[in-house]
């Protein structure tokens, strides 16, 4: 679990979360009861820290936008409701019952339902773009809401793409780093770019400043993969909030492991035999996974990459050029989704 989160991304929840209510509040009755729950708005649990649509305001932030205009809080929302579109249908897919301590949706309410939330919250936040590309008076001719709405499009594929490929993954048999790195870019890594950008983009912003927004949230979405990678091994459970080297124990084939796995070394040998064995892993077999990755040089590698793209991501922020207090709020983002506690 991480620590105490920036102040910036409270003020900037209470920012999006009118808008994304509202928004919400028109679904089909049953879907937006589904909504609502999954969003922990009506019992108190709250909805996360809601770090996408912040990066969103934040991107439009540092390209010169207040941050409040109308298109740069539709397009927050909009990559806010892909992200909770992407968590329903997974919470199916992997059979997770519970997410941020409560009952996933399709628990609740069945998987049919749950699925439908799904794909409402994925249309609503395309309509929300289509509203403001076909204009209401407000755009006069502006191309950057069709800009908007091409980029979400494009970032979705690539999720669905890294969702498709994480299932295929988990099936087992070989895997290559290229492989496993291209998933994650897809899973994570597409959403978080979209949503560095896709404020800016609504805003209408220099296609060469959001370029470099959409490279900083690419780094940055990588550089987050890659350390909860390493969280799912090595992390503290009262920490992460999950089981020790909960990864192992459901031998997921994440960037550590597979790098072990691909290492040619005695050690990854002996990781591949133990992870090909019939039946549950023991807490034996286990302890005995994690330090397999960590001597074959899994968690080395896995550490190295995270740093690289922590650093390209700190580097596109400093070519952005942003204001002084653009900056300081991105930096501490950034560094309060990498730097977590172990």
């Amino acid at each position: 679990m991480q620590g105490s989160a920036p102040a910036v991304l409270s003020s900037l929840k209470k920012l999006v979360d009118p808008a994304l209510e509202r928004h919400v509040d028109g679904l089909h009755p049953v879907m937006r009861e589904i909504a609502r729950y999954h969003f922990g708005w009506d019992d108190g649990a709250g909805s996360g820290k809601a770090v996408r649509p912040a990066l969103a305001v934040l991107g439009a932030r540092a390209v010169g936008a207040a941050g409040d205009e109308p298109a740069v809080i539709d397009a927050a929302c909009a990559v806010e409701l892909i992200h909770n579109f992407s968590l329903l249908h997974d919470d199916i897919m992997d059979e997770d019952r519970t997410r941020r301590h409560r009952p996933t949706a399709w628990t609740v309410y069945g998987v049919s339902q749950a699925l439908l939330a799904g794909c409402a919250l994925h249309t609503l936040a395309f309509e929300i773009l289509a509203h403001r590309a076909v204009g209401d008076g407000e755009n006069n001719g502006c191309a950057a809401p069709a800009a908007a709405l091409d980029a979400l499009g494009r970032m979705v594929q690539h999720l669905i793409a890294g969702q498709s490929d994480d299932l295929a993954l988990a099936e087992g048999g070989e895997a290559t780093l290229e492989q496993c790195l291209t998933m994650e870019q897809g899973k994570t890594a597409s959403l978080i770019e979209a949503s560095a950008s896709l404020g800016a983009i609504a805003y209408g912003a220099d296609p060469a400043k959001s370029a470099l927004l959409a490279r900083y949230g690419h780094h940055l979405g990588m550089a987050f993969q890659l350390v909860d990678d390493m969280l799912g091994i090595w992390g503290d459970p009262k920490r992460t909030g999950k089981p020790v080297a909960a990864d192992l124990r459901a031998r997921k084939r994440s960037a550590p492991v597979v790098a072990a796995l691909t290492s040619g070394t005695r050690e990854g040998e002996r990781l591949a035999a133990l992870m090909a064995a019939p039946g549950e892993l023991s807490e034996e077999d286990v302890a005995l996974a994690a330090k397999l990755v960590e001597e074959s040089g899994g968690r080395a590698w896995t550490l190295e990459q995270a740093d690289r793209h922590t650093a390209e991501a700190l580097a596109s922020i400093d070519r952005l050029a942003p204001g002084a207090e653009a900056f300081a709020d991105l930096t501490e983002v950034t560094r309060f989704l990498l730097f977590r506690e172990w």
